[in-house]
């Protein structure tokens, strides 16, 4: 017997699933991985070759968040317990964070 989360987890490799399922998560978790004040001026926007691509409310907050950069990659890497992550592009957008 196999646990269901065990052929879970090898079906989205499978089916090159992981990467989107780690996005959803880290959209569904981002105010747990990153705190309440960055969470209400930003949003993950996708992952594409180790790469996270932020989306923030203002300029102001962009160039806030550039100082930042090393500390969002230690954050997001420690919540997944792996390097999933290498780099963070940051980009001034429409966040939607359901508050």
């Amino acid at each position: 017997m196999q646990k269901i989360s065990g052929i879970l987890i090898k079906l989205l490799k499978q089916y090159g699933l992981e990467g989107k399922m780690l996005e959803y998560t880290m959209a569904d978790k981002w105010e747990a991985i990153v705190g309440n004040t960055i969470a209400s001026h930003t949003c993950p926007a996708g992952i594409r070759y180790k790469k996270l691509y932020i989306l923030v409310d203002s300029p102001v907050w962009v160039q806030e968040m550039s100082f930042y950069k090393d500390e969002l990659i230690e954050k997001v890497n420690n919540y997944f317990g792996k390097k999933i992550i290498n780099d963070v592009y940051l980009k001034t957008g429409n966040i939607l964070n359901g508050k």
